[in-house]
């Protein structure tokens, strides 16, 4: 107890030493049914246009199973989100600064590990989130892929779920089956197709899986765009560069660009409704405590 009364002790000096503003920000939750998608490929560079139109954006490495955000922007993080409680180190200790100023947290083998925590330790966690809360715009989730517990967790302390699928007829399905689960948890579900070979096969894509969720769901999904297959993706995949800023000219970087423009002027939800970084991870430690056993 008196191990963690110095480190809350630590945090709140570090926070006042910062004294920053609180700011709103805006948390989306990437996702997708099936592997294989390109998911993580598109949070990651996803992020980096985000950055590119001036926004403050945290990238979270969520991925349970098979984190590999390091993979893409050639990152290897020494530290995650649990290293605050058993070292003791602080929330920027942990951040790591990726490319073009987007910073990454790697939670993904530290976050669930949190699910007994006790309330003096939550307390410390919630400080150093606080210490925080007036550095970023944007948080990016990027999850497992599939419809386990922790992925619904995530996706429920975001204020938009984006689905991200291609044009297979499995990765379809695999998509609606989140589709329907994910609207139970989550007001605003966007929809990208990526991998896809021309703008009618997405276009096909998008119909199918929007009308679906219509007719059978009662819901509208916001149509973000689509990511042509591009052969530069996989040569900036394997220099560990993101292809936003290996080849910001080529097909697959202006098709984000689109995306983003899309997400961020289109962009019609009330400020009033927006939390803190903070407040974001006080939600997501709520469903983690209540499905305790259940990940």
């Amino acid at each position: 107890m008196y191990e963690q009364a110095l480190k809350l002790r630590k945090i709140m000096e570090q926070k006042k030493s910062s004294s920053k503003p609180n700011k709103n920000l805006w948390v989306y939750c990437v996702a997708s049914g099936k592997g294989g998608v390109g998911k993580t490929n598109l949070s990651v560079n996803l992020g980096l246009a985000l950055q590119n139109l001036g926004k403050k954006v945290l990238l979270i490495d969520a991925d349970l199973g098979l984190a590999n955000i390091d993979v893409v922007t050639g990152l290897y993080p020494k530290y995650n989100l649990s290293h605050v409680l058993s070292i003791g180190k602080s929330i920027q200790d942990i951040i790591v600064d990726g490319p073009k100023g987007i910073s990454v947290l790697p939670g993904a083998s530290g976050l669930y590990e949190l699910a007994n925590i006790t309330n003096a330790q939550l307390e410390i966690l919630i400080e150093s989130f606080k210490s925080i809360s007036g550095d970023f715009d944007i948080i990016i989730i990027d999850t497992s892929a599939g419809i386990s517990k922790n992925v619904i967790g995530f996706i429920q302390s975001a204020d938009e779920v984006i689905v991200v699928t291609t044009p297979e007829p499995s990765s379809v399905t695999d998509a609606y089956a989140l589709i329907k689960v994910a609207h139970k948890h989550c007001d605003k579900i966007n929809l990208i197709v990526n991998k896809t070979e021309n703008y009618k096969e997405a276009q096909f894509t998008m119909e199918k899986l929007t009308k679906a969720a219509k007719k059978f769901l009662n819901i509208d999904i916001n149509y973000l765009g689509f990511i042509l297959e591009d052969k530069s993706i996989h040569k900036a995949n394997m220099e560990q560069i993101p292809f936003f800023i290996k080849y910001p000219e080529g097909l697959a970087s202006k098709c984000l660009i689109n995306i983003t423009s899309k997400l961020v002027y289109g962009q019609q939800s009330s400020i009033e409704n927006r939390v803190t970084v903070d407040g974001w991870f006080k939600k997501l430690i709520s469903f983690i405590k209540t499905n305790v056993g259940a990940m």
